[in-house]
This record gives C-alpha cells, structure tokens and sequence, in this order.
C-alpha cells in the first residue's frame, strides 16, 4: 500500500463526514498526536464551521481530514487559506493522503489567489517537518503570553 496515492479521493467535506472525522480523530492520541492540534475536530468544525474542508477516502474508506478556510484580516493579516487542523488515521499513514489534502486545499487557494498558512506549536517538530516537505516555511509571526499570577493564599 505504500505511497499508492492514484487510489486516493479528496473531496469537499460534508455534514455527514463528521462522525467520521471524529473516529479518525481519536484515533490520534499519544504520540500519533500533533501538540498543535489539541481541540477535538468535531468540536472545531462545529464551532469555526471552515467552509474549506476536505476528506480523503481510500478504496471508500475516509481515511483522513482537513479543516481550513480562506479567511481575511487576522492577525493584521491579509485573506488568507488557513488550515486549522488536519489528521490522517494511523494504520493510513505515510500513504501520501496527507500530502494530498493539503495539496488539494492549496490548489484552491492558489485559484483564489491567496497563500497559506498554517500555526503551529514551536516544539511541534512532527508538524513543522511535514509542512517543511511541503514548502512551507516560518513566517513572521510571534506570540508573546503573560502568565496570569497566581497568589500563594
């Protein structure tokens, strides 16, 4: 099964992919786990509702997931394609379907004319490799957080 990637079918994800979504969600914990992405993707997409999100199926099986958007003025940002989350499910992986949904969302992107971007954790070192694969690169931005204090009482 490695790297047969002519098999896989991206889609624009429906309503009734997200219990699928779920699944596969789940099945990302411990180390499959990308620190990025701690948020349940059924809850992200029932609350961000990303109008640009796609599915892979392989052989008819829905194997993995993006959840972006193309979105404006964030951050002081101009439009952007965000991809807020993704996950491929651990027996699938390392197939290439990864690779595909984000190469699917940025063809879309690109058609509108806009880049990509995606936010990730600094020691996310799973996730800033893959993207590094893809040719992303780090952008300009940077977070700064205060801790709130905590009293001794």
């Amino acid at each position: 099964m490695q790297g047969d990637e002519s098999k896989i079918k991206i889609r624009r994800m429906l309503d009734e992919d997200i219990p699928k979504v779920k699944v596969i969600d789940r099945s990302l914990s411990g180390p499959q786990r990308a620190i990025s992405w701690q948020v349940e993707a059924d809850v992200e997409a029932e609350v961000y509702h990303p109008a640009l999100s796609f599915v892979a199926e392989l052989n008819g099986v829905t194997v993995g997931f993006l959840l972006g958007d193309i979105r404006g003025v964030k951050y002081g940002k101009d439009m952007k394609g965000w991809i807020d989350m993704m996950g491929v499910h651990p027996q699938y992986q390392h197939l290439g379907i990864g690779r595909s949904l984000v190469e699917t969302f940025c063809e879309v992107c690109e058609q509108n004319k806009v880049e990509v971007q995606v936010l990730l954790r600094e020691d996310d070192e799973q996730l800033k490799k893959f993207f590094s694969t893809l040719n992303f690169r780090k952008g300009n931005m940077v977070d700064f957080v205060r801790n709130v204090e905590q009293s001794d009482e």
